[in-house]
Order: C-alpha cells, then structure tokens, then sequence
C-alpha cells in the first residue's frame, strides 16, 4: 500500500514538472509581441497650421525628481507637439480657422520606457567589471491624436 501512495505522489510531482516546463514554452512572447502606454494629453500652446502639418508649441514643464512638487524654472524649453488628425477629421478644419492662436488640445499621445544603451561587451571599460544594468524612464512623444481642440480664449 505505501508503495502504491509513493508511486502515486511520484507520478503526480513528475506530470507537475512537465506540465510547468511545458507551460513556460507556451508563455514565451514571440518576437512580434510589444506593450504600448498611451496616455491622455493636454497641451496648452500657439498653433502653427503649414503645408508640413499642424504643431502646437507649448512650454514644458519639468518637476523636481526627489521633490514633484517643485517646478524647475530654469530649464524651461518650448516644445512643438505634431497634431494627427485621424481620429477626428472635422477638426483638422478648425486647426486651420486657429492658426496662430492660443488653443488647447486633449488627445491621445504615447509613454515609451527608454534607457540608456548597454556598452559592447556588456562591461564598462574600467577593469572589466560588469557594469549596473540602466535605469529606465519615460519619454512622451511628441505627436498627439487629437480628440478635442478649443481655443484657450474660450476655456
């Protein structure tokens, strides 16, 4: 009988083990998979409509890493955002009505988990001594997919 429960415990630990190396086969992603963090955006700015597209320059505003409540003042640097227009066809008209003004747009852009890259070897050059793995952060593109566009005098 205690062979039997033994023999039963020991088939069923070996059927777990290949069910498990089996099910991190079928997890592995294929080298078509990726993530995509869109995020809503509003941008504040002057709107430039030209033959090239539709831009709204605004002022970024930059926060403290240790402290994000703390603006940075001192590094302040305008920004033109290109405007896509698929989403919402009739407002591409009243981008061209705005052209010059003040205007604010809500619309969809993307956040991409960027990095520095890793040195050729893997090594940093000093010795020979693995270098720490980058830290990652995050850069918002600069083309939004407009969904709402107001001028700023009306808001």
């Amino acid at each position: 009988m205690r062979s039997v429960i033994l023999l039963s415990v020991g088939f069923c630990l070996a059927v777990a083990v290949v069910t498990i190396a089996g099910d991190e086969k079928a997890l592995q992603p294929s080298k078509e998979s990726y993530v995509k963090v869109r995020v809503e955006v509003e941008v504040r700015g002057v709107l430039r409509e030209t033959d090239k597209g539709v831009t709204v320059t605004a002022r970024d505003q930059m926060y403290n890493l240790f402290n994000d409540a703390e603006e940075i003042t001192d590094a302040l640097r305008a920004t033109a955002y290109t405007l896509d227009f698929t989403r919402a066809k009739d407002l591409r008209e009243q981008a061209k009505v705005l052209s010059g003004k003040e205007v604010v747009v809500v619309g969809m852009s993307e956040l991409r988990m960027v990095t520095r890259a890793a040195p050729p070897g893997g090594t940093s050059g000093t010795g020979g001594t693995a270098e720490r793995p980058p830290t990652p952060t995050w850069s918002l593109q600069r083309t939004v997919v407009v969904t709402n566009l107001n001028s700023a005098e009306t808001r």
